[in-house]
Parts: structure tokens; sequence; C-alpha cells
């Protein structure tokens, strides 16, 4: 299981990751994926970073305008091995107005940060990792956020990936389709929007039919059943 800790660029900055691993819940595909080729060093030296990853691409101008507010920006470009799922500009745009001025209003920067750590793991994931399993795994930000590769697609808690396994030179970058809300975290609430089966009603058996004879009311609940004489 991933182990994260991670605090701002203005304080002690660390991320400690133990390999990841996600629970196993379900049986895997019958056809393994294809396996993400790691870089070589050479092309790792020459690669771009997370964040110039996502600046070279065109989608994420306000998952970016975000990391500058909330000073993390230099920290993802520090470290060696990391995960991002990224929120495109469409996904952001879904937030309600108020939401978004809230979180980009300076005297929030500690919800901000909170909530854009929740989208960084501190290792460096392949969809092939995600595929064929569900479990929560921490993230950055302490909570942990649920992986279900069972479907057709990857989610992460309630978003999509759209894309997967853009490899940057400290990491992994995954487009999704949707904001994710650390309070909203479906490893925490247990995977409670999974449709449960209906639980058939108990049958009440009949009770026996007591004898005729009467039972005397002095006798303690242990004592043993009056006999019936010979």
């Amino acid at each position: 299981m991933l182990k994260t800790a991670m605090m701002s660029a203005v304080a002690t900055v660390a991320l400690v990751a133990a390999g990841p691993a996600l629970a196993q819940e379900a049986t895997p595909p019958t056809t393994p994926p294809a396996e993400t080729m790691p870089m070589t060093p050479q092309e790792a030296a020459e690669a771009p970073s997370v964040t110039e990853v996502l600046r070279n691409d065109g989608r994420f101008t306000t998952l970016l305008a975000a990391l500058e507010q909330a000073e993390l920006t230099s920290v993802l470009e520090s470290q060696a091995a990391v995960s991002i799922f990224a929120p495109t500009d469409d996904a952001f745009a879904a937030l309600p107005e108020a939401d978004r001025a809230r979180l980009m209003d300076p005297a929030n920067v500690g919800e901000l940060r909170e909530l854009l750590l929740y989208h960084v793991i501190a290792a460096d994931v392949a969809s092939d990792q995600i595929l064929g399993t569900r479990g929560g795994v921490p993230t950055a930000a302490g909570a942990q956020v649920q992986f279900d590769g069972t479907g057709d697609a990857i989610r992460v808690d309630a978003a999509t990936v759209v894309e997967g396994d853009i490899q940057t030179a400290n990491g992994t970058v995954f487009a999704i389709d949707t904001v994710l809300n650390p309070a909203a975290s479906q490893a925490a609430m247990g995977d409670e929007d999974v449709a449960q089966p209906v639980q058939p009603e108990p049958v009440e058996a009949t009770p026996p039919t007591l004898p005729d004879d009467p039972v005397d009311e002095a006798m303690e609940p242990n004592d043993p059943l009056p006999t019936t004489p010979e």
C-alpha cells in the first residue's frame, strides 16, 4: 500500500512511496493489459517534468493555475516519482462558479492545497497496476482515493480516466473528467455507491405448540421445562 506524506512548498516536503498495491476484489482480465515500458535513463533525462507535460498538453490550464496558487508546482517538479490524476479544464468548468472562486481565493489556500494533493499519489503508477483491481490507495493529502479498474474504463472515485500513462521525467499523468473531492472519497464511504444485492426478508418460524399443562409461574427462566408424566 502506498504510504504518503506531503506538505506545501513553504514547509518541509516529504514523499515516501512503498510500492503501489491495490485491494483485489475482482478476477483480473483474461487478456493481460499491455505493460508500460519504463523509460531508459537517457529518455528520462530528456523527458519533461510532470508540470511541463501538463503545460505542454493544453488541457490543464486551470489545474496549473491552481497548483501555482497552492504553491505546489515546484513541489511536484522536485519529486522523483509521482502520479497525478489531472482534471481537465472541462472538469474544472463543471464545478459551480462559486466553488471555483472560493478555491482560488488566497484566503482558502489550505483547502485548495488539500484538494490538489488528493489528486496525487506518491509513486509512479501505471494503468496495468489498476486494471482488474479495486481498492483504496492513500494520496498525498492523506485521505484514501478509490481506484476501480474492474469496468470498461479506470475509475478514480467518481471520475473516469480519459487518458492514462502519460509519462514524464518524474512520474505519470492520468487525465480525468471530474475534479476529485476528498470529502466524497468512495474508499472512505466503503463503496456506498455500489449497488448492494437485495437481501430476502427473514422468514419467521411458527412457534411450537405449547402443552396444555400450565407452567408454574414461579419457575425461573433457566429451569428445565416440565415433563409430561407417564
